[in-house]
């Protein structure tokens, strides 16, 4: 598969919604070494919500797909990180406003847009503990690979390991945004659970397409 059209979306959606809400308790255990411990839940409710979007709706384009995805988190997983995921949903959506699917550049434009509506919303950068450390290093990656003419596959491979090898940076790091940079030291030895959470919804699209 060397691009991702509207129908295929829908299905990737499902797919993607079915995967993370398996991984509620793995994303709870993660969330509550540094933050409230109800990452899991707000991944669940926001994807069970859009996995009731897509079921009751007919889609003409991709932006509409994405564009209800992000009010879909908004509306049912009220949180700090809904409200990042709904921003990157929404992001997603307007750059891909007259697109009839999503390939090489159109992957590149969607990580890039997920990057500035983060750092728009949550005011982090790279270093500091957040979805960011593992979100940049995948952008960058997948661009490289797009630049080396490297099939689409190949892409979301490179953008994987290298969202993978961000998240376990993060071990390292001491939160300096959000709620868990007011716990400082005692964040150092965990993996942020947002980085981590990027990685499941990046390999829940490359294991879709390569199934």
């Amino acid at each position: 598969m060397d691009s991702i059209t509207k129908e295929d979306l829908i299905q990737l959606l499902l797919f993607m919604a079915d995967k993370m809400i398996d991984e509620k308790d793995r994303l709870n255990t993660l969330d509550a070494a540094i933050g409230d411990g109800d990452l899991g839940i707000t991944m669940t409710l926001g994807f069970q919500a859009i996995r009731k979007q897509l079921s009751e709706s007919h889609y003409e384009d991709i932006h509409s797909i994405l564009s209800d995805c992000g009010m879909a988190f908004a509306d049912n997983a009220a949180s700090t990180f809904g409200t990042l995921m709904s921003t990157m949903f929404t992001k997603a959506g307007l750059v891909l406003r007259e697109k009839k699917s999503i390939g090489r550049e159109e992957g590149v434009a969607i990580l890039q847009a997920a990057i500035e509506g983060v750092q728009k919303r949550g005011g982090a950068n790279l270093g500091d503990k957040t979805i960011l450390d593992a979100l940049i290093p995948a952008k960058e990656a997948f661009e490289h690979s797009a630049i080396s003419g490297q099939s689409f596959i190949m892409n979301l491979d490179s953008a994987l390991h290298a969202a993978e090898e961000g998240a376990e940076r993060t071990i390292g790091m001491r939160s300096k945004a959000g709620r868990a940079g007011w716990l400082g030291d005692r964040t150092v030895g965990e993996k942020d659970p947002g980085a981590a959470a990027f990685v499941l919804l990046l390999k829940s699209a490359r294991d879709f397409i390569t199934q």
